[in-house]
């Protein structure tokens, strides 16, 4: 968001470790989402039907908010993914609605419940003309899990090694049972084995690198590609941060395809962009978007206080901050998460039982509470209404908007009362908010890193942890939707508030679909 604007797409912070902004995504929405033993033989094609080839000189321009600072292959923000998912490619992939499909690998599955095979894709080159060989992948992944500043660290932190098994396979030992790793693998890029010159990508993917000037890259058709041919012969993608120049390089045709759109813009009342041959289009994020307490502060320490206030906030407002771009949420993961649960019920609004409830939890004559609320900057509208609601229940909010690097600091360090918080399920799994968010803190072991509400409940931590190892999809369904159920409904560490939408504006003559994860794949346009 800038402003009032729930505009998505604002650059994450860089990462430290795989929590911080991998998959939590700190800046909130618009702060601008298995194999029994033996081996599972998967389809090895494309999925890509036949498509019809452009002029060999028209270019698909698109634009973004924010370009990355670096081409480094291991970052995992989705600025520097936006650009190099274009070039490089996965063991395994993921479509548009995060189904795991083939990749660079044909065939997978497991040997026993530590061992992964992975049977490689014949005939595939790098964009310098190497072909594709184990020894690739094994470079890849031990790079990813390896290097100092990969952000792909904390996720790969399961595999203990990898090993070519002849001339077409690999063997990924793991640690411990994960059945995630097919989803880790799919954010996973791989390239030749030795190569570190990053400034120059050299993927397999549909489009090699031409060159990186000024936030704009150029991109050309891998006319080697092993898969279907993309329609576009040059894609080029240019970040531009000024939001008008961005929605005037869109209406004068410059721009094709622009993400990062503002839901300001995008509304069918508010026409900022006027054009006839632009089509909006958008989809459900990955992200949700709550407010957290800590629970040792004696105010939310609580239990009927916090009940409370989930009937203090009126979906329908967030909608209209959102211009309709946004929807309630009523846990912490949107619902096309796994681990998300349709037996949670969304709460009332209904300021006459939080008062009932407040009276019961602090009586009818106590002294005003006085509470800060820290939110991340430009989110002034979400902060306004936090605290007018809470002041007809007798809390007075003093609004703390601060950059996300002290905010992530305040959750960290547990020093923060009352925050508001985003989450964007990268991987589609539930998983990893519970273990970063609602697990007691272990930093030997890494769990609750951002358990800023220092919240125990060891029941919960036990349905965490048994779902990181569990490959039965059903029972580790159950886990995850008990632990959910139990910090949303039972304990309420805090309240769900929206699931933000992701916003695309483009020219009609594109055949374009947009996808679950948010990205752009210039392959998939037509």
């Amino acid at each position: 968001m800038q402003n009032a604007d729930f505009s998505s797409g604002k650059r994450k912070i860089g990462q430290k470790i795989f929590f911080a902004f991998i998959v939590a995504g700190l800046a909130a929405l618009g702060v601008y989402l298995f194999a029994g033993e033996g081996i599972l033989f998967n389809p090895g094609q494309n999925g890509n039907s036949h498509v019809v080839m452009r002029a060999e000189n028209e270019v698909l321009s698109i634009g973004y908010a924010f370009y990355p600072d670096s081409l480094e292959p291991t970052h995992f923000d989705q600025v520097t993914r936006n650009y190099l998912v274009q070039i490089y490619e996965s063991p395994v992939r993921t479509d548009g609605n995060l189904n795991i499909k083939p990749g660079l690998a044909v065939s997978w599955g497991l040997l026993d419940p530590l061992t992964w095979e992975l049977r490689l894709r014949p005939d595939v080159k790098f964009h310098n003309g190497k072909a594709l060989e184990p020894a690739d992948v094994i470079y890849s992944i031990n790079r990813a899990a390896g290097y100092e500043d990969s952000q792909l660290k904390d996720l790969l932190n399961t595999v203990e090694s990898v090993e070519a098994e002849g001339s077409d396979k690999i063997l990924i030992h793991t640690r411990v049972a994960d059945p995630l790793l097919l989803n880790k693998l799919a954010v996973t890029f791989i390239f030749p084995a030795e190569y570190e010159d990053f400034s120059v990508p050299v993927g397999t993917g549909p489009y090699k690198f031409i060159e990186y000037e000024s936030g704009e890259m150029q991109l050309e058709r891998n006319i080697a590609y092993w898969g279907t041919l993309p329609a576009f012969n040059k894609v080029s993608l240019r970040g531009i941060p000024d939001k008008r120049e961005r929605l005037s390089a869109l209406e004068s045709g410059d721009i094709k395809l622009l993400a990062n759109v503002p839901p300001s813009a995008a509304c069918e009342e508010c026409e900022q962009i006027k054009s006839d041959n632009v089509a909006i289009k958008s989809i459900p994020s990955l992200e949700v978007s709550f407010l957290m307490f800590n629970l040792k502060n004696p105010l939310f320490g609580l239990h009927d206080l916090r009940e409370a206030l989930t009937h203090v906030f009126d979906a329908g407002v967030f909608e209209d901050i959102a211009f309709g771009f946004a929807k309630s949420a009523n846990q912490f993961v949107s619902s096309g998460v796994f681990g998300f649960d349709p037996s949670i019920d969304d709460k009332d609004f209904d300021m006459d039982s939080a008062k009932k409830l407040i009276d019961q939890a602090l009586g009818k004559t106590f002294s005003r509470a006085v509470i800060v609320f820290d939110y991340p900057e430009g989110l002034d509208a979400i902060g306004q209404y936090v605290q007018s609601q809470l002041s007809d229940l007798g809390i007075d909010v003093q609004l703390n908007p601060i950059n996300s690097a002290e905010l992530q600091q305040k959750i960290l360090s547990g020093e923060s009362d009352f925050y508001f918080l985003g989450w964007r399920s990268e991987l589609g799994d539930a998983s990893d908010l519970l273990l970063a968010v609602a697990h007691s803190r272990d930093r030997v072991s890494g769990y609750g890193l951002y358990n800023g509400s220092n919240y125990v409940n060891k029941k919960v931590d036990q349905l965490i942890e048994a779902s990181r190892e569990n490959f039965d999809v059903e029972a580790r369904l159950a886990q995850l939707q008990e632990a959910m159920e139990i910090i949303t409904d039972e304990d309420i560490i805090g309240i769900p508030l929206f699931e933000s939408e992701t916003i695309f504006a483009y020219d009609k003559g594109l055949g374009f679909e947009p996808r679950v994860d948010g990205y752009i794949i210039a392959s998939e346009i037509t």
